[in-house]
């Protein structure tokens, strides 16, 4: 795979190439937005988003966070159902509890994940609110919903990064 296929470049910090692309798109069908309505939300050209969709364009956290609101899912929905957060990137190294911290909240969702119920993932929500920088990000009052988000997303993003090497 390479640069311009990876789904995030951390290097760079931008998310793009023909599987991120197509599991973007797919994503947008599934939730009845069209890739004008993404063009819109984001700023940017309805040109660029047919090549974002495409594959051949790479975009930013900025472009990433409206891309989430107006998909109306969370962050780590988004960069699992868009490839950002895939098999290759936990093939690379990714602990899919990256964004836990180390110690007993760590060991309990392994516990979780393993034991009770390995069938199931592990509740998102539950989750992310026990991760201190999640749970300052949702408190935050002076970001807006999309800076949540955007922040939210470079973080989650960055600690993935740092685990495989920059890209995922």
């Amino acid at each position: 795979m390479t640069a311009k296929d990876v789904a995030w470049d951390g290097h760079e910090g931008t998310a793009g190439g023909t599987t991120f692309g197509a599991a973007l798109a797919e994503f947008a069908r599934e939730r009845e937005i069209d890739a004008e309505r993404l063009a819109e939300a984001s700023g940017l050209s309805g040109a660029a988003v047919a090549d974002i969709l495409a594959g051949s364009r790479r975009v930013g956290v900025s472009a990433l966070a409206a891309f989430v609101q107006t998909l109306r899912t969370k962050p780590i929905e988004f960069l699992q159902k868009t490839g950002i957060l895939g098999l290759e990137a936990y093939a690379s190294g990714l602990d899919p509890l990256y964004f836990l911290p180390e110690g007993q909240i760590r060991y309990d969702a392994r516990i979780y994940m393993r034991e009770i119920n390995p069938r199931h993932q592990v509740p998102e929500h539950d989750m992310t609110r026990r991760n201190a920088a999640l749970k300052a990000i949702a408190e935050d009052e002076i970001l807006d919903a999309r800076g949540r988000i955007e922040v939210e997303l470079a973080y989650l993003l960055r600690a993935a990064a740092q685990q495989t090497g920059g890209t995922l």
